[in-house]
């Protein structure tokens, strides 16, 4: 038994590589005991815990499945899957699960390599790449819900930036975060956000008839930003996002399950919600906002792809490397501080700050302040976030520590990340 667990780690090491991008079939891999954990600055019996506390919870129905992966130091601490993929199907840790918002940190990785090489300045104007956003207003009503007629637009004070686009100050929003009001109401009429109905041109002829929520600059406001900035990439390159992705980032890094749809040979991989989850979450109508069999009208930089748990741990593990896995730079090590571990608000708040105590907020996602209140134990500089279907994720540079968690239950995330985060770090022993 001993020497299949340790086979099975050693599977993990290669599939995380971490050479390849995949983990390996279902349940391959369990966590190491003994030495091999105390090696690795953990507790097995610790570890061991978790994967009781996951698995407690699939057998009472709360999630229908989880595929968790701990890496320190690049290696794989833990890695396994739990309970079902589909109603009779088990899991697997190369389970393919609709990742959302953690799209956001492919793209904004692809930007990065762009900025890099000279492509854009993070102070450039968005209309110098997408003229049609060249006249928006602001809207001046109130920013609660409103009835009847709004007051008339305003200008803007300044122009929205590329980094307002990346730190989500341009101004836009998302329909279903807050209140509705004139602009979440519009944005919703029109299906701004949809992958199904408008091509990306559409969608930015019509975003360009809509008001601006808050002056740029101004408001923090997560928001379909990152949907622009994708837009934005197309304009920059003459190519589709999906390839520019593909260029930038996946091909480099080896990621073959990260996709915009789910085609016939990955479809029998797909992870779905349970029954519970569609009749009681509230948040269900993501699954089939977010179907992915279909094939897109336009590529969402914020939320149009899925991936493995495998796929999103390599580009987090070459993040916490400092930009290179493998003897593959992506990035220079100043880039991902820039990137990934700065605080690019300074101060800037809005009505719902979407982050926890204590966080500010990078290019990409929060990142955790020097100082301020924290529920969680990490340092300085760790960075976390995932996407609105259920995925988590974090890195904690300082402890080299990388965790994801693949699972479908929205309205459960904040929930789940917080428990994992608490028992990862209460299983490590240096």
């Amino acid at each position: 038994m001993r020497q299949t667990m340790l086979r099975g780690l050693a599977a993990g090491l290669v599939g995380l590589g971490l050479a390849t991008a995949r983990i390996g079939p279902a349940t391959a891999f369990q966590p190491p005991q003994g030495i091999e954990a105390v090696q690795a600055g953990f507790d097995a019996a610790r570890l061991e815990a978790i994967a009781d506390f996951v698995q407690r919870d699939v057998a009472a129905g709360k999630i229908p499945g989880m595929v968790l992966l701990v890496l320190r130091d690049g290696r794989p601490v833990l890695a396994q899957a739990f309970g079902e993929q589909t109603p009779g199907t088990p899991m697997r840790t190369d389970s393919i699960h609709r990742i959302a918002s953690t799209t956001k940190l492919f793209v904004t990785t692809a930007a990065m390599r762009l900025y890099e090489q000279g492509r854009f300045k993070l102070a450039d104007p968005v209309a110098a790449y997408l003229p049609e956003l060249k006249a928006l207003k602001v809207f001046a009503g109130s920013e609660i819900a409103t009835e009847g007629d709004a007051p008339s637009p305003v200008a803007p004070q300044r122009a929205p930036t590329i980094h307002d686009l990346m730190r989500h100050t341009a101004g836009f929003t998302y329909w279903w975060i807050g209140p509705a009001n004139a602009v979440r109401r519009n944005q919703r009429e029109q299906n701004l956000e949809g992958l199904y109905d408008l091509t990306g041109e559409e969608m930015l002829a019509k975003l360009a008839q809509q008001p601006l929520l808050y002056q740029p600059g101004s408001t923090f406001e997560y928001s379909i930003a990152t949907d622009v900035l994708g837009h934005l990439l197309e304009r920059i390159e003459g190519k589709p996002l999906d390839r520019i992705v593909a260029e930038q980032v996946l091909q480099p890094l080896g990621l073959e399950d990260t996709v915009w749809q789910v085609d016939e040979a990955r479809a029998a991989r797909l992870a779905e919600p349970s029954r519970q989850i569609l009749e009681k979450d509230p948040l269900a109508w993501v699954y089939p906002w977010l179907d992915l069999r279909k094939a897109p009208k336009r590529f969402s930089g914020g939320a149009g792809l899925a991936s493995t748990a495998g796929d999103v741990g390599r580009l987090l593990q070459m993040l916490a490397n400092g930009g290179a896995i493998d003897g593959v730079r992506l990035l220079a090590p100043q880039t991902v501080r820039l990137m990934l571990h700065s605080d690019h608000l300074n101060g800037i708040r809005g009505p719902r700050n979407n982050v926890d105590p204590g966080y500010g907020w990078s290019l990409v996602n929060p990142v955790r302040l020097a100082t301020g209140p924290h529920a969680t134990p990490g340092a300085a500089g760790d960075v976390y976030w995932g996407g609105i279907t259920g995925p988590r994720y974090m890195i904690d540079p300082a402890e080299r520590l990388v965790v994801v968690a693949m699972f479908q239950a929205p309205s459960l995330r904040g929930h789940y990340y917080a428990i994992l985060r608490q028992m990862v770090y209460g299983a490590m022993t240096k």
